[in-house]
């Protein structure tokens, strides 16, 4: 969560979070009231702010999860390492099909995250990457999504909960926190300033993809549809 005196930046992992904070930082004529990477904003929640996320089609940011846990980076790296799993981070598209099966595995949830894999419901229900969104775009998300069994109920949950009152995609990043700096943040922006950064800066933080320099990168029939299947709600929300 990137807090400002009139807006708030809602952080998913992995959709260009850095980049973004990074321009915000630099560009707003407002005082930071709170910046804490990634973190939903509980009870810091004030309704009479503008609040925003970043989202990611689904099978791209596990590349750049995957990707990102190979140079030793990142807490989902950290975390699988040492319950005895950094074979699988050899840099390569075969081992990034061999990961992506193995944390698809809702019985390997619990190594994810303490919050996802805590309550069967909530990772019977939704995949890892929809419960990094709706961690952050939803008020009271642990227990709102909890109390959800059906994929209608968490539709409901989700209309009544959110938050986010516009939603940067990774997929046209730019021009999205364009349309944002120069309408509903126009007012807190140094609107130049910003709009230079974001058409003339390299993104931040980014890693060496594993799909490179894969002429045609597959992750398989089977492994496709179970990832359909467990990030259904980001693909139906966003059209993935």
């Amino acid at each position: 969560m990137h807090e400002f005196e009139t807006f708030v930046y809602l952080d998913t992992q992995k959709t260009g979070s850095t980049f973004i904070s990074y321009v915000l930082t630099e560009c707003a004529n407002e005082k930071i009231v709170a910046f804490e990477k990634h973190r939903p904003v509980g009870d810091d929640y004030h309704p009479e702010k503008f609040h925003f996320i970043t989202v990611r089609e689904p099978r791209d940011q596990y590349i750049s999860l995957y990707s990102h846990g190979c140079s030793g980076a990142g807490g989902l790296s950290r975390r699988l390492r040492k319950k005895g799993h950094g074979d699988f981070y050899d840099s390569t598209w075969r081992g990034f099909r061999r990961w992506l099966k193995f944390i698809l595995d809702l019985d390997q949830a619990k190594l994810l995250d303490d919050t996802y894999g805590r309550e069967k419901a909530i990772h019977d229900l939704i995949g890892f990457q929809t419960y990094r969104f709706l961690e952050l775009a939803m008020k009271n998300p642990y227990e709102t999504i909890k109390a959800c069994r059906t994929k209608d109920d968490l539709r409901a949950a989700y209309k009544e909960n959110n938050i986010a009152q516009y939603v940067i995609r990774n997929e046209t990043l730019r021009e999205d926190f364009e349309r944002l700096v120069t309408g509903e943040l126009r007012h807190a922006m140094n609107v130049d300033k910003a709009l230079g950064l974001i058409h003339e800066s390299d993104k931040l933080n980014t890693s060496d993809r594993v799909d490179a320099f894969e002429d045609n990168p597959k992750i398989g029939r089977e492994t496709r549809e179970i990832l359909r299947e467990r990030e259904w709600f980001l693909k139906e929300l966003f059209d993935y």
